[in-house]
């Protein structure tokens, strides 16, 4: 290995993030998605809750609860099952989270101005162009998920 790539790799920032879920009694899937409070935290648009991985012992699962928890609200004992969607955006992994209550959520963190529930159709028109590829990803889990039930 090159100098120059063992000096990036020791310097590369892993994130994870999770999207919570639910599906009401149409069977309409809605998807809880975060809008920062700051341009520093990704914009003003809607997007997925996620974060860097803290340390090498955090798994990229206990990172993507930990983000939705500060940045959503997320309790964890109202997750019925999670599921990995997969790697993007280079080294973003991320999951998925059916939840019991659309209610039971706490306040976020001060990096989130507000959270909205979302179909996809409402993403893909309001959502963070970046990640629209990964909720169509996520939606597509989601739906695995519920046939599988």
């Amino acid at each position: 290995m090159t100098e120059n790539k063992e000096h990036r790799e020791k310097h590369l920032v892993y994130r994870a993030g999770l999207v919570p879920y639910y599906k009401d009694n149409n069977g309409t899937i809605y998807m809880m998605f975060m809008r920062p409070s700051d341009s520093e935290f990704g914009g003003f648009v809607y997007q997925l809750a996620k974060g860097k991985v803290e340390d090498e012992d955090e798994t990229f699962y206990d990172a993507a609860i930990r983000e939705a928890c500060e940045e959503l609200g997320l309790f964890k004992s109202n997750i019925i099952k999670t599921e990995e969607v997969g790697n993007f955006m280079g080294r973003t992994m991320v999951y998925v989270s059916k939840v019991k209550n659309k209610e039971l959520f706490g306040q976020p963190s001060f990096e989130t101005e507000s959270t909205k529930w979302m179909t996809l159709e409402e993403f893909m028109d309001e959502g963070r162009e970046l990640h629209r590829p990964v909720v169509s990803a996520v939606h597509r889990q989601i739906l695995r998920m519920e046939r599988d039930d």
